[in-house]
């Protein structure tokens, strides 16, 4: 089973990454002003996950990776593979997984959420 992670960017913006059972992430979404509008936009995923398209692509040193798109808006895009057996792969453990997958929360600052933790 994979695990979907918000997190809050540098510059205050929040995204979402898919990751797979190793942990290693497989897409990224792209930039969201609030973190309610990244868990609207996995919950519309799971929702219409039948009608995801995986489109492909290729760098122009070789790598190849996927874009999801849903009614042509492109959600989030996969990161490189090095051989069409391993994009392929990747995109089999989204469309095995992705529904499945638990949300983890990472936007919060753990000192502020903890405060009386004081590490040395």
């Amino acid at each position: 089973m994979g695990t979907l992670v918000i997190s809050k960017k540098e510059n205050s913006t929040y995204k979402y990454t898919y990751n797979n059972r190793k942990g290693h992430t497989v897409i990224t979404s792209n930039s969201h002003q609030t973190k309610a509008h990244c868990i609207s936009e996995i919950n519309v995923l799971k929702r219409n996950f039948s009608s995801i398209e995986f489109v492909r692509y290729k760098t122009p040193s070789g790598k190849l990776y996927f874009k999801l798109s849903l009614n042509g808006y492109v959600l989030g895009a996969s990161r490189k593979f090095t051989t069409p057996l391993l994009l392929e792969k990747g995109m089999s453990d989204v469309t095995k997984y992705f529904m499945e997958s638990e949300i983890l929360d990472f936007t919060e600052d753990v000192f502020e959420a903890f405060p009386e933790i004081v590490f040395d």
